[in-house]
């Protein structure tokens, strides 16, 4: 498999209706239904992921991107820097999900890096089915 692999649970799902999907992904191939290890918030019309290898699964999708220069148009899109600074809400980072296949990935997320104590967890751990 050649090119960065991404695993997107939020807007950038290709069943989100906020259009980011088809801004940022429509391009990019659809690798398999995956998910991490994780909790899942509800932030606005968007989600946070905090990573937790003792929580539960959240679930998403891997992409795997026509060009790494998409990446910082991601960034962009996120909000934040790569690596991140401290201020922004978001981190990028490589994390391994799972496929629904059974297969292991090493693939870029957004993760969450402020506290979400406040925000509202959604126990599914799927943005699309709360």
């Amino acid at each position: 498999m050649h090119g960065e692999l991404i695993f997107v649970y939020g807007t950038l799902r290709s069943g989100c209706t906020t259009g980011a999907h088809q801004l940022y992904l429509a391009g990019d191939t659809f690798i398999a239904p995956a998910k991490i290890k994780g909790r899942l918030y509800k932030v606005s019309y968007y989600p946070a992921l905090v990573v937790d290898d003792t929580a539960d699964w959240v679930i998403g999708e891997v992409y795997q991107l026509a060009s790494t220069a998409q990446l910082a148009a991601l960034d962009a899109y996120e909000e934040c820097s790569y690596p991140a600074s401290p201020e922004q809400k978001y981190q990028r980072r490589k994390v391994t999900v799972l496929t629904d296949a059974g297969e292991y990935l090493s693939a870029w997320v957004y993760a969450y890096q402020h506290a979400s104590a406040h925000l509202e967890f959604i126990a599914s751990g799927d943005f699309l089915n709360p």
